[in-house]
């Protein structure tokens, strides 16, 4: 299995990813109704989970822009910006992709075009990719192995690393854990709890 550079910016066993083309990170914030609380703290991830807690305790996201992308962080896996709402809030004009993967194995990978959802892949449903058109998605998941001839998977296979490679590869996402580590803008995202 390839390895991936966005492997290296997130912690190997819980993780939420998501990215949004050719806006700036200031528009994304605005899109997620969270500039009210500017100036924003630069949190490394260190100091953003010891600051804010875990996951759904207090949901929050760490934002840098890298090339076309803007790249949002979760503090703590939380999946919030996978939910469709706002995924699809976030690709006004443009487009968004998210994968998120939480401890307990599952994988999940959104990705959205002009206000609709494309596809909605999860790993805990028997690899079902629904959405308006998931053929690129799938397209990128076979590419990264996902999706065995013989449904026989490497001993090394893991759902997590090969999303990240499938996006990354896909997407053209890429963000150096030099950045990752660095202290970014940080957000809270409780308002975007339903």
């Amino acid at each position: 299995m390839t390895e991936s550079s966005l492997a290296m910016c997130v912690p190997s066993d819980h993780f939420g990813l998501t990215c949004v083309r050719d806006v700036s990170p200031d528009e994304v914030l605005a899109r997620l109704s969270v500039t009210d609380q500017a100036p924003y703290p630069l949190y490394t991830p260190g100091v953003a989970v010891r600051r804010l807690g875990f996951g759904h305790e207090n949901p929050a996201a760490r934002i840098c822009q890298a090339g076309q992308w803007t790249f949002l962080l979760d503090v703590d896996a939380h999946g919030l910006l996978l939910q469709t709402p706002v995924l699809t809030r976030l690709s006004v004009g443009t487009e968004a992709v998210s994968v998120w993967h939480v401890m307990d194995g599952t994988t999940r990978i959104a990705h959205a075009i002009d206000r609709q959802l494309m596809a909605h892949y999860d790993d805990d449903a028997v690899h079902l990719t629904t959405g308006a058109d998931p053929s690129r998605v799938n397209h990128a998941l076979a590419e990264a192995g996902f999706f065995p001839d013989d449904d026989e998977f490497d001993d090394d296979w893991s759902p997590a690393a090969m999303a990240l490679v499938a996006v990354e590869r896909e997407f053209g996402l890429t963000l150096s854990s030099g950045t990752a580590e660095s202290p970014l803008p940080t957000v809270s995202l409780n308002d975007l709890r339903g």
